[in-house]
């Protein structure tokens, strides 16, 4: 009999910035890799045979502690990725409700059955999942194995282990990132599941901010700015935000100084809002004295009664987006900053940048996996 603790990958990008980044690759957060070694303690003393993982950078991460500890080679399987949700990835959840209703709603009633263009469906990705789950058991005998995997694919996967039909897949649940199921594979394929979703491990401060499946009470959506129709929206957001900073505010100076920077950046300003009410901007800058592929977040805002409850890194994730698709590879955030800003600081992996100490730089392209990468 072969033992599988399935595990959950740790949190990325995409969970704390609110955004469908199932097969895109995203950056781990520093909470993310506390999370990883919580888990390494957790299975402290429990023999380990091998090391299973998809291809995705938060995944392998997740397990890369264990790895080095035991040294184990972490083995990569494709069959492992997360449910593809289309020409949704790496959108801010916010503007998939917005931009696609219909889908959304199929999305959050009856995820089982998604209809966003080009998405895989949870019966698909079950299928893929328990045919790997049952060669890894027949590769490790009665070994026992750890395998990180994504949330979706997991929960679909553990409703056919569990004999459930898809429409019970909210009974699984949505498990905390790292959290654990403990599969038992007989040599015959019969998969008994011992539990699942267990994060025993974790201290309440290492637990997701999001209860469940968030809705649109959470996700803000996240447009660039049209300043024929929302300059007053735009200047009364940057007044604040000048007002909190305790520095003077010229409206007319304002908004020609983003209206120029707009003639060569379209979407380097953005407005965020939440159930149809502004609440917040983004404004991506620039700096002749960094190297072209550093790019400047000049400044993020959310009113006050929205900041310190992860509101501003739905702002932060829309400028990393940005960056990329612009070439950028390094992200770059003034030390002397806002308190909400700070908070991109202490969650991200910011390092201060060589040769500029009045910056933070953040690399925006995890590295490439290491592993072979296999079926």
């Amino acid at each position: 009999m072969a033992k599988i603790y399935l595990i959950r990958h740790c949190e990325s990008e995409g969970n704390a910035c609110r955004r469908a980044q199932a097969q895109t690759d995203a950056l781990v957060t520093r909470k993310g890799y506390e999370q990883n070694e919580m888990l390494r303690r957790r299975f402290k003393g429990i023999h380990i045979d091998a090391l299973y993982s998809s291809d995705a950078f938060r995944s392998i991460m997740t397990l890369t502690p264990i790895a080095k500890e035991r040294g184990l080679p972490i083995k990569v399987r494709l069959s492992l990725r997360e449910v593809t949700t289309g020409i949704w990835e790496d959108c801010a959840w916010g503007n998939i409700a917005k931009d696609y209703p219909a889908e959304h709603k199929v999305w959050t009633e009856t995820p089982w059955i998604t209809t966003a263009p080009g998405a895989t469906t949870f019966q698909q990705a079950a299928d893929r999942m328990v045919f790997c789950l049952r060669r890894i058991a027949a590769e490790i005998g009665d070994g026992t194995a750890l395998v990180a995997s994504h949330s979706c694919s997991i929960k679909a996967s553990l409703c056919v282990m569990q004999g459930k039909p898809m429409n019970r897949v909210a009974e699984v649940g949505h498990g905390e990132n790292t959290s654990v199921s403990l599969l038992e594979i007989m040599p015959n394929g019969t998969i008994h599941v011992e539990y699942t979703n267990d994060a025993s491990h974790l201290p309440p401060r290492l637990c997701r901010t999001w209860s469940g499946v968030a809705g649109s009470n959470i996700n803000m959506v996240i447009e660039s700015c049209d300043l024929e129709r929302q300059a007053d929206v735009l200047s009364e957001l940057a007044e604040a935000e000048h007002r909190e900073r305790g520095a003077e505010f010229d409206r007319s100076a304002y908004l020609n100084a983003v209206r120029e920077q707009m003639e060569g950046q379209p979407r380097s300003v953005a407005i965020s809002y939440l159930k149809g009410g502004p609440v917040g901007f983004v404004q991506l800058g620039a700096d002749a004295e960094l190297p072209d592929e550093c790019g400047v977040l000049e400044r993020y805002y959310v009113i006050p009664h929205l900041q310190g409850r992860g509101y501003g890194e739905q702002l932060f994730g829309y400028a990393a987006h940005e960056m990329r698709y612009a070439g950028k590879t390094k992200l770059i955030l003034r030390k002397n900053c806002s308190a909400e800003e700070r908070r991109s600081l202490e969650r991200f992996t910011f390092h201060e940048m060589r040769g500029h100490p009045e910056y933070e730089e953040l690399d925006l392209y995890s590295p490439p996996c290491p592993y072979p990468i296999l079926a």
